[in-house]
């Protein structure tokens, strides 16, 4: 024990407080025998008596103290506290009275020294340097059972001092007190001896065995159990002492406490965590006080039992704090573990936070933004705002920096403590933390410094963050050197801190030109060099250049850093996650999109950027977009917790545009695989909560729009909360609100019966009032399945009695069906048995019956059905789409359907007129008139023309996603799409994909077909040989047009138009008019104006042959096919373009165009513009006819238009008057082109102004730039001796995954020949 400069006072004071002091007799002489209860420090004393189990003052009882020693004392005791005064006022009082006394009569004062009668010994007790505790030697059979078990300050050894004292009135006084005192106290336990008979036994046991192994000495002779005499009075002292039963009940605790302690520590190292609290708190029940060593072990279970996460904390400090109240010391062990716990709860604290924070941002609840979506992110939010976790590890962590004994943390608690106050912005306690690791000179782990860096960056202390960098610096060299000074070494991440502090403090050139330094650094390196430098790059670039400009809302910079600097392919896919993610998140479409254009087209890879793009046009309120998005997270394998807000705004989003159905449907598939993914059953009752607080969101928008859904989509609604494990009480009444008597029949036996348990279980457990509505659904749904005669489960029973019994005075008569059915189960179900299949052995039978039978052939209506499909055969518009679906509603309503076939052409007619959500509605309601059966074949073969229609549908509407998911579905059920389905894959590519190989494309679609089993058609080797026609792969397209003519399948017209356009493409215009002359014989020759037009255009574009033109022109006449816009349009060019002229014939189309019955289109306008400005020079003419048709009024603004005038103006050198033109452009509401771009592009680029052909080069966005306008960007570059630019645009068009023969011909602008692929990408990065 420590004492201050105030000891020789102290002592008193404790002496008295100590059951069994042995105290000095002028003190003894000024006071009574029993202790004040009122003492500050009485209960101390017994906590400490029985800590240590022997007599705490017989440490003080060598001390000699004499006058001089006691006239400082004063002195001495002046230094102490006010407090510590305060403490000991009431036992200085009779101490100094004594003094007083013995001072007046002129005698020396002197400390009495007692007779060693029970065989004390100097070192029995001595104080642990180490623990800074008193140490136990031992017990001693003479003190064991000799020591009184009195409370109170004076024992017989006082009584002594007493008879020797000089003060002979002082004496009597103190002896009648003492003796009266220790005659109440032994009649005191003489009273309590019978209830500790058993207690006093095992202490005399306990006792003798370690006299037994180790005898006491005292004064040179041995002294046992049996030499002891028992309890005396005072006047018996001189041979013994009294025997104390309180004493030997503290020994016996002692004794207890370490067996169990070592107990607990034992199932603390072989991890039986949930042992340890029922051995701790029966320690408690007895009144026994755990050792440090219990502590450790009960913090232990407390971290690792398997409790929730957030009360591990509380369960920590709880401990903690009985620690403290019994007084108990914590040891380095459990401060480690208690810090360590506190500041990973602050990271993760902080993690939560930013998560939640990342939620509220992307997914606006319903009061708009700076709302979280649900109530309960909120609640959290509000939780972790108040977390003070890291404010108790800094007060715990100063509580045992600051005692007198040294703390040796380990570096990992350094770390946490550390980077939890650097996340938290508390420098002032990171510092001390660090300050305190250095002291004690523990090794660093590496990733302490990042942090601290960052904190030092955000406070705008540059200077204390570059120290910090330089002191990891001297660490790194010294480990370099072979001192293991540092742990885990992290540089690069270092480097990345250094430069994201220099950025946030404003010194972003310095923080470049530290990065330069760091990779000229590698310059020496021969190991390894582009490994270490290539991870230099990624992390400086990703985590400190790329992130700070997302940090400061710069988009356009991290976007242009993250394209610009040469980053790893899978660090560049991080990047752009990032900035996609973020940019989405702020709202910034345009930058969102073009980063999420470099990441993998692969649900796996993208699902948080794909998630943030969903959200994005949610918020925007571009739904179809958003629906590409959700498909891709809908394919996406890892469907975990993260996706229940996508799930819900996209669900809400459809029933916002009026998709309720589509809406309720998308919601219950999504928490399904939500829910299958969760796995534990924890972690599911979790989920499910979750999912529930969504349900009743979607409930709750839903009506607040104040859309009714149908009865589908309200009955798979009440599936979704039934799968989820239970209903939610307002949402389930809200959806059987929208049923009608009329929904009900329409509903399956299984929903029926749901909606009726539903319905009972809300009126039987009274949750909802009994009003007419509930009431008329009950009745209704209870009269249809009482005459039905079905068999009903016994919880649908109960909940049926439970509803009549609420309902029992509003509808007896009920109850009299009710019991009328129980009475006569039998002969009711008799009269409407189920249809069963009757089997026979023969297995042919079998077969053949599965094959012709259908389930639902008895609910068709084949009449319905021819009306339904000859209307959308005659009519092939909106009216007749119309017409159809009112016949297909009537069928319905009187409980039919119509067949499969009428379901396929309903949908593909709906996706012709382009309404996306009556496909959807359509495909639902087959589901549920026709659930798909597998053993049977007909269901199998009606749900393939189904699905195929689907696919086809969903590829016409550019819903490519989608039609996968319905293809997948196909392959699942054992079939796969038509050939021609296979066709529309191809004619629907264009920007259907990422990269551009439509043609490699095309074949691999075609290959696809083959592998599934698909018999090609014609429309499917059209698709297949026009694409390839349009990459100008003229072999591989007479390849499959040969192919397919050895397939037995005869080229159409459309086949040979395509071959035709595809050679001329190529200029091969021999072999081009040889398969036209081929084609104009074939018998089954259907005559189309295509082939025609593509040759006319050949003609006119590549050979420049007028009377060629106009032959073809004439021939095409003699077959008379009625020409096209485009046919005209190629005639205007004709006349006004190539030799000899005529503009006055040009101009006359316009007139025949008019006398067909038909009106000059926008084209033909241009081709006139373009014929004054570019041909005949004349621009103001093409600007008067360009000024004409705008004030006509008849022509609306269109591109084509501007583009001729465009071309007019760069052709006269008239680019300085296009800016005014463009703003007109802009007026008009008309988009800026590729096309036009590179007019504009090679126009500023002629007048050496290369800024603004950049500028119009970026106005297009770069899903839509052509080829076209990179080599026009290439060439502006090249025209100004800018080769780095024009390198830049190359690598980008490579990046676009245009086809070989396109990307070559701007390869050679830049000196790179017909070299395409990886090596040409390499050089140009490098």
């Amino acid at each position: 024990m420590v004492l201050k400069s105030f000891t020789h006072i102290g002592r008193q004071s404790y002496s008295k407080v100590f059951s069994h002091g042995y105290v000095q007799s002028v003190v003894a002489a000024g006071q009574t025998t029993q202790v004040p209860t009122n003492t500050p420090l009485s209960s101390f004393g017994k906590h400490a008596s029985n800590r240590h189990g022997r007599p705490q003052t017989a440490q003080f009882h060598s001390s000699v103290h004499n006058a001089s020693s006691l006239s400082d004392a004063p002195g001495r005791a002046a230094h102490g506290s006010a407090d510590v005064i305060g403490i000991y006022n009431e036992t200085l009082v009779p101490y100094f009275e004594a003094w007083q006394q013995a001072q007046a009569k002129g005698k020396t004062w002197k400390q009495y020294q007692f007779a060693k009668r029970i065989g004390w010994e100097e070192n029995s007790i001595l104080p642990d340097e180490k623990r800074n505790e008193v140490v136990d030697l031992g017990p001693r059979a003479d003190v064991l059972l000799n020591r009184g078990g009195l409370d109170r300050a004076v024992t017989t050894s006082a009584v002594d001092d007493i008879k020797q004292s000089q003060d002979k009135a002082a004496e009597a006084e103190a002896v009648a007190k003492v003796n009266e005192a220790i005659a109440n106290e032994i009649i005191q336990i003489q009273q309590s001896a019978a209830s500790r008979d058993q207690l006093q036994t095992f202490a005399a046991s306990a006792s003798q065995e370690k006299d037994l192994g180790k005898p006491s000495v005292d004064n040179g002779r041995s002294t046992t159990p049996s030499s002891v005499s028992p309890v005396g009075t005072a006047d018996h002292t001189a041979q013994s002492t009294p025997v104390s039963d309180v004493t030997a009940a503290s020994y016996v605790q002692e004794t207890e406490s370490e067996v169990l302690s070592e107990q607990i520590g034992k199932l603390h190292e072989t991890e039986s965590y949930s042992q340890i609290p029922p051995i701790f708190e029966s320690m408690l029940a007895r009144g026994l006080r755990p050792s440090v060593k219990a502590y450790n072990a009960l913090l232990a279970s407390a971290i690792h039992l398997p409790i929730a996460k957030h009360q591990v904390v509380s369960k920590a400090l709880d401990v903690y704090s009985d620690m403290r109240q019994r007084m108990v010391a914590p040891d380095t062990a459990f401060y480690t573990t208690l810090i360590q716990l506190l500041s990973r709860r602050a990271l993760d604290v902080f993690a939560m936070k930013n998560a939640l924070d990342e939620k509220r941002l992307r997914f606006n609840g319903s009061a708009g933004e700076g709302n979280f979506l649900f109530a309960s992110n909120e609640a959290e939010y509000n939780i972790l705002a108040e977390d003070d976790a890291l404010s108790n590890a800094v007060r715990i962590f100063t509580i045992s920096t600051s005692s007198p004994k040294t703390f040796l943390y380990s570096a990992e608690a350094y770390r946490l403590l550390i980077t939890a106050c650097a996340f938290n912005g508390q420098v002032e306690d990171m510092i001390h933390a660090y300050s305190h690791m250095e002291s004690c000179k523990v090794q660093p782990i590496a990733s302490t410094f990042p942090p601290m860096i960052e904190a030092f960056a955000k406070s705008g202390d540059l200077g204390n963050a570059v120290e910090c960098y330089n002191e990891y610096k001297s660490l790194a060299i010294a480990d370099d050197a072979g001192q293991s000074v540092i742990i885990d070494r992290k540089d690069n991440d270092v480097y990345a801190a250094v430069v994201k502090a220099y950025s946030m403090c404003g010194k972003v050139d310095a923080g470049h030109r530290f990065l330069e330094r760091i990779v000229d650094s590698f310059a020496d390196v021969t190991e390894y060099r582009k490994e270490r430098l290539e991870a230099v790059q990624d992390t400086v670039v990703l985590n400190a250049l790329i992130e700070d400009s997302l940090s400061a809302g710069n988009f356009s910079g991290a976007l242009r850093v993250a394209e610009e600097r040469s980053l790893t392919p899978s660090m560049r896919s991080e990047a752009m996650s990032r900035i996609c993610t973020t940019a989405a998140d702020h709202g910034d479409v345009n930058f969102a999109t073009k980063a999420y254009q470099y990441l993998s087209s692969t649900p796996e890879g993208t699902p948080r950027a794909a998630s943030s793009m969903l959200a994005l046009h949610i918020r925007k309120g571009n739904l179809d977009i958003a629906a590409d998005y959700w498909a891709l997270l809908n394919a996406s394998s890892r469907f975990d917790t993260s996706f229940i807000e996508p799930t819900t705004i996209y669900a809400t989003a459809l029933i916002r545009k009026g998709h309720v159905d589509e809406g309720l449907m998308q919601a219950r598939k999504g928490f399904g695989r939500i829910r299958a993914s969760a796995g534990v059953a924890t972690l599911s009752s979790e989920v499910a909560e979750e999912i529930d607080e969504a349900i009743e969101f979607i409930g709750a928008f839903l009506a607040k729009s104040g859309f009714t859904p149908s009865a589908n989509a309200s009955m798979n609604f009440l599936w979704a909360m039934i799968e989820n494990g239970g209903l939610v009480s307002p949402v389930a009444e809200q959806m059987l609100a929208g049923l009608g008597p009329e929904d009900i029949t329409s509903l399956s036996w299984q929903d029926m019966t749901l909606a009726l348990q539903v319905e009972a279980g809300l009126l039987g457990n009274r949750k909802v009032s009994h009003d007419s509505a509930h009431s008329t659904r009950f009745t209704h749904l209870f009269d249809i399945v009482i005459s039905s005669g079905a068999p009903l489960d016994e919880r649908t029973v109960d909940l049926i009695e439970k509803a009549l019994g609420a309902l029992s005075h509003e509808r007896p008569d009920l109850i009299s069906k009710w019991q009328n059915r129980r009475q006569l189960p039998t002969e009711q179900a008799y009269h409407q048995p189920a249809f069963t299949p009757q089997t026979t052995p023969a297995v042919s039978s079998i077969g053949s019956f599965a094959d012709s039978y259908d389930p639902y052939a008895a609910a068709t209506d084949y009449r319905g059905s021819t009306l339904i499909a000859e209307e959308l055969e005659i009519r092939r518009n909106s009216t007749g789409l119309n017409e159809a679906l009112m016949r297909f509603r009537n069928i319905r309503r009187a409980g039919r359907h119509p067949r499969y076939i009428v379901y396929s052409k309903l949908i593909s007619a709906a996706a012709k007129e382009g309404r996306t959500n009556l496909i959807h509605d359509i495909i639902g309601m087959a589901r549920h008139d026709m659930p798909f059966l597998p053993q049977y074949s007909i269901v199998r073969h009606g749900w393939s023309s189904v699905l195929d229609a689907m696919v086809g549908a969903c590829l016409t509407l550019g819903r490519r996603t989608l039609a996968e998911q319905y293809h997948q579905e196909m392959l699942e059920m054992g079939t796969a799409p038509t050939a021609n389905t296979f066709g529309l894959y191809i004619t629907t590519l264009k920007e259907s994909t990422k990269t551009f190989d439509e043609a490699s494309e095309a074949v691999a679609i075609f290959g696809r077909a083959i592998a599934e089993g698909v018999k090609p058609s014609s429309f499917l080797y059209n698709a297949l040989i026009g694409k390839l026609g349009k990459a100008r792969r003229i072999d591989d397209c007479l390849r499959y047009f040969q192919e397919m003519r050895a397939a037995g399948i005869r080229p159409t017209s459309v086949t040979y138009g395509t071959v035709v356009n595809a050679l001329c493409r190529v200029s091969d215009d021999r072999f081009a008019e040889e398969l036209f002359d081929e084609m104009e014989s074939m018998p089954n020759y259907k005559p189309r104006p295509a082939p025609y037009n593509s040759l006319m255009q050949y003609f006119l574009t590549t050979k420049r042959d007028s009377q060629k033109v106009l032959s073809y022109h004439d021939r095409m006449q003699s077959k008379n096919i009625h020409p096209t816009m485009h046919t005209y349009k190629l005639l205007i060019d004709t006349y006004a373009t190539l030799e000899p002229i005529n503009l006055a014939a040009a101009e006359g189309v316009l007139d025949t165009i008019r006398a067909s019955g038909q009106r000059p289109e926008a084209v033909h306008y241009a081709s006139l513009i373009h014929a004054k400005g570019c041909a005949l020079h004349d621009m103001a003419g093409a600007r008067r006819i360009f000024n004409e048709v705008l004030a006509g009024g008849e022509i609306r603004p269109q591109a084509c238009l501007y583009q001729a005038l465009f071309e007019s103006m760069v052709a006269n050198h008239c680019v300085s008057q296009t800016e005014e033109v463009l703003d007109s452009m802009s007026a008009n509401r008309v988009e800026m082109t590729p096309y036009i771009a590179n007019t504009l592009i090679h126009g500023w680029a002629t007048e050496n102004m290369i800024a603004k052909s950049k500028a119009v080069y970026d106005s297009v966005s770069m899903e839509k730039r052509e080829p076209s306008t990179y080599e026009s960007m290439t060439r502006a570059f090249l025209t100004a001796e800018d080769r780095d630019g024009a390198l830049a645009t190359v690598h980008e068009m490579l990046s676009r995954g245009y086809p070989p023969a396109v990307a070559s011909k701007i390869l050679e602008l830049v000196g790179h020949g017909q070299r395409v692929g990886s090596v040409v990408l390499s050089e140009l990065i490098a």
